[in-house]
């Protein structure tokens, strides 16, 4: 658990320290905090990284973003997903998600029918926004104060 943590905080060191606009690099975190709430767990990080090409962000703060959902909170965040998609659609379903989430993932919700999959990319879009909205904000501000305190240095 202490090395997890230990390379949390390197990672997050690391992502602050990207070289570049600091609104590319935060719309790049916000695009990839969007990507890690929708139900795509393996492919998260290629289509975070695929998008911020496109969309000319920054590819490392667009990859890092998307751990927000890992193998620890990934359980809390899907179950919260399809609770909030299954809701809104008024959806009544006996599926239950698995204990843990790994590269089957994406089989069990596929295999489950479309009500599954449609309840957790709902719930996972609206909860995305937020994660984009929270993630783009909160990175630029720290973005712009690292680079204001090196200049006034």
């Amino acid at each position: 658990m202490k090395t997890e943590t230990i390379k949390k905080q390197n990672g997050f060191k690391r992502l602050f320290n990207l070289k570049g606009d600091p609104k590319m690099i935060a719309r790049g975190f916000a695009l990839g905090s969007f990507v890690g709430m929708l139900p795509f767990p393996g492919f998260q990080m290629l289509i975070s990284a695929t998008l911020a090409t496109f969309l000319r962000y920054n590819r490392v703060a667009a990859v890092a973003g998307v751990f927000n959902t890992n193998l620890v909170t990934g359980v809390f965040v899907f179950a919260f997903n399809y609770w909030l998609g299954k809701k809104i659609l008024g959806i009544e379903s006996s599926f239950r998600l698995p204990d843990h989430i790994n590269l089957n993932f994406a089989k069990t919700v596929m295999d489950a029918g479309s009500d599954v999959f449609l309840s957790l990319l709902l719930g996972g879009a609206i909860t995305g926004i937020f994660a984009m909205f929270l993630g783009y904000y909160i990175s630029l501000s720290v973005l712009t104060r690292k680079n204001r305190m090196k200049y006034e240095n």
